[in-house]
């Protein structure tokens, strides 16, 4: 479950990057998406940063939707302007996409039994 966690996390982080870039006018009057998946982003990562070796990617990316919920949610109300709310978005989205999958893919230093070059020396 954290491996499928943590792609859908990026996932999610690259659909945000996207709406920031292709689509950052539509957030103007319908960022219920955003939300949605900020939300989404914020859960999983709770859950997976229990689970994984490492807490800090899903630190990261619980600061990462929070950014996102509150870049959107200032866009909307009219106090963040649309390059500051784009950057807020797509910074999220590009941290929340590169730390998922590199938490999915990181296996804490797991050493198989062809690898005695990464063994410690005797003696």
């Amino acid at each position: 479950m954290r491996l499928l966690f943590n792609l859908i996390c990026t996932a999610i982080g690259l659909g945000l990057s996207y709406a920031a870039v292709l689509d950052i006018g539509s957030l103007q009057s319908s960022g219920w998406v955003a939300y949605v998946a900020a939300v989404i982003v914020l859960g999983l990562s709770i859950w997976t940063r229990t689970r994984d070796f490492a807490r800090w990617p899903g630190t990261t990316n619980i600061v990462a939707a929070i950014v996102a919920i509150l870049g959107v949610a200032l866009f909307q109300i009219g106090f963040l302007n649309g390059t500051v709310a784009f950057w807020a978005l797509f910074f999220a989205g590009n941290v929340i996409s590169v730390l998922a999958l590199w938490a999915a893919i990181y296996r804490g230093g797991v050493l198989t039994q062809n690898d005695s070059s990464a063994a410690p020396a005797e003696g």
